[in-house]
């Protein structure tokens, strides 16, 4: 079965910059790319033929960037579909039968994305497949897969996307435990002690698993650790900071709750600057089968 990569396309140089990541990606990969444009029929609602004329516009816009993604790569099978509803709902729907949905988007930071940029977070909350959100510039030359590591079975999920697409790109990954548990100025030195070889143990357990998990998939992959004591946000976006993929784990911690993002990856889509895809889990905390295993490799 060939993997589907959905791109959302609105005619933006946001939308091109995820469509080319996507014809990329695909090229390797052996996927087909569909490109997705939704008709807001908020918009329509008026009269029979301003739908009419949106629906040729949008027909229009699709057939021009489906002709400019075949030009990026003759071998890349590009289709198109024209839907009509509400926009989220629609991408939400159109991810059920992809491999990755793809969109892009031209706010970055804090203040810009979270204004601005609600549409993305909505989106990969909600998808039933990883969510790729591809900034405006993407960088170029950059190299690397960086991934969030953490004890949720989201977490492990990301693992192991990750090490995947480091292994297809041959490139290396790196596993990032942040960890950040500031003390009281007055705190006693000994408790600063315990709490600072606590962290460190767990860090040191969670990127061992993490390693197993990545070996499971990935026999030869490029592995790198690193604990950083930050925000995790902060440290997945420093750490990220050069990389070609950014991987982040969101657990769904329950069924009603599908619309909601984990803060880590919420922070962090409202600050990116690299390519960064989000993928799930079911929000349950990651059993330690591997524990043992973990236990003889050393961080």
């Amino acid at each position: 079965m060939v993997d589907t990569i959905v791109v959302g396309i609105e005619g933006t140089e946001p939308s091109r910059v995820a469509l080319r990541w996507s014809i990329e990606r695909a090229a390797t990969t052996g996927a087909e790319v569909v490109l997705v444009h939704v008709v807001d029929d908020e918009w329509a609602s008026v009269s029979a033929r301003i739908r009419e004329g949106m629906a040729a516009d949008a027909g229009r816009l699709l057939e021009r960037e489906a002709e400019y993604a075949r030009s990026l790569a003759a071998g890349v099978t590009v289709g198109t579909r024209l839907l009509h509803g509400d926009v989220m709902d629609e991408l939400i729907a159109a991810s059920r039968t992809a491999s990755v949905i793809a969109v892009g988007t031209h706010k970055t930071g804090f203040i810009h994305g979270k204004v601005f940029g609600s549409r993305s977070l909505v989106l990969a909350a909600a998808a039933h497949s990883p969510v790729a959100i591809i900034p405006q510039p993407s960088q170029r030359g950059a190299r690397g897969v960086v991934v969030g590591v953490d004890a949720s079975d989201a977490g492990r999920t990301a693992v192991r996307f990750a090490a995947s697409e480091a292994a297809r790109l041959h490139q290396t990954v790196t596993f990032v435990r942040a960890s950040d548990a500031p003390g009281q100025a007055d705190e006693h030195a000994e408790v600063q002690r315990r709490r600072d070889e606590y962290l460190a143990e767990n860090a040191k357990a969670l990127l061992s698993e993490a390693m197993v998990i990545a070996r499971s998939v990935a026999t030869g992959a490029d592995i790198r650790l690193r604990h950083i004591r930050r925000p995790a946000a902060e440290a997945l976006l420093d750490a990220a900071a050069s990389a070609a993929l950014l991987v982040v784990g969101s657990s769904r911690r329950e069924p009603e709750a599908d619309s909601a993002l984990g803060s880590v990856s919420h922070d962090v889509l409202i600050n990116l600057t690299v390519p960064t895809i989000v993928v799930h889990g079911s929000g349950q905390p990651a059993h330690s089968e591997l524990r043992g295993l973990a236990a003889g490799i050393s961080v």
